[in-house]
């Protein structure tokens, strides 16, 4: 296992690289626009103001993910390399490209390192915050990578790369809590798969070099926690606000604790910032 900044990565031809669609960003933008000069023309020509607003917040929002979907035709919009002697996968978010470069952000793993693969499809039960009361149900993909190596500088420096985002000060462009590699256990790896081509890809090149294991189906509760320990509480809450959903962590926390909202999002924010342990 090699940690590295982006700038030291080898770049060739031959890779094979897995990346966030650019196609997909385009289209869903797109989709929005269209909503939006849909509700300007229906307003125009029949006289309905109320579509002028609801036009206006549509433009809006537009304009606040405008960034997110540029990010996606910049060259650190990628999340692995599989090259002719192992894998790079780069733990910063290429959201959050514009922190600095000299950083150590990517890892290398050589096949001869990585024991097995397998994927991980995560059906998660979740709060609705849209409602009073009843859940929704999320899914979340996972390629998980069992090791040989020692992942404790690994966890350090994804611990590092979360204070940069928390705590960050000298930064000034925006900073996202998304955090695509997450350390498990000693000795596995979590990559959030979110990323074209499919998983499939990779796991088929995989198989020349390491055991691929059976896909795992998997479901966990992020709502019934009262019957759980405060460790495990506070475990399942990380889970949830490191998976970029920190809303929903920062509500359960109000309702498991009775916190008050300033309350909550600090107890979420101190979990964030603990030391990692693996």
């Amino acid at each position: 296992m090699q940690l590295m900044a982006l700038a030291d990565v080898p770049l060739n031809r031959r890779d094979k690289v897995f990346s966030h669609s650019r196609l997909r960003a385009v289209a869903g933008g797109l989709i929005i626009l269209a909503v939006g000069f849909g509700l300007l023309v229906f307003g125009w020509s029949k006289s309905v103001w109320p579509a002028y607003v609801v036009a206006a917040v549509i433009f809006f929002y537009l304009w606040i993910i405008h960034r997110l979907i540029l990010a996606r035709f910049r060259p650190a919009n990628w999340l692995l390399r599989l090259d002719d002697d192992g894998l790079f996968v780069k733990f910063r978010s290429y959201l959050n490209d514009r922190f600095p470069e000299s950083d150590r952000t990517v890892v290398f793993l050589p096949f001869a390192e990585i024991r097995s693969a397998k994927f991980i499809r995560e059906k998660r039960e979740l709060e609705d915050l849209s409602e009073r009361s009843g859940t929704t149900i999320k899914i979340r993909k996972y390629l998980e990578l069992e090791v040989s190596s020692d992942c404790r500088q690994l966890s350090e420096e994804l611990a590092k790369e979360r204070e940069r985002v928390f705590k960050g000060k000298a930064i000034s462009s925006a900073r996202y809590g998304d955090f695509p590699v997450r350390v498990v256990a000693p000795d596995r790896v979590q990559i959030d798969w979110t990323v074209v081509p499919g998983v499939q890809t990779m796991l088929d090149a995989l198989t020349r070099h390491t055991l691929v294991r059976p896909a795992e189906a998997s479901s966990k509760d992020f709502v019934n926690l009262e019957k759980l320990s405060r460790e495990q509480q506070e475990a399942r809450l990380l889970e949830l606000a490191e998976s970029g959903d920190k809303i929903g962590a920062i509500a359960m926390a109000r309702r498991l604790y009775s916190y008050d909202l300033t309350a909550a999002k600090q107890f979420v924010d101190e979990l964030l910032n603990k030391p990692t342990r693996t």
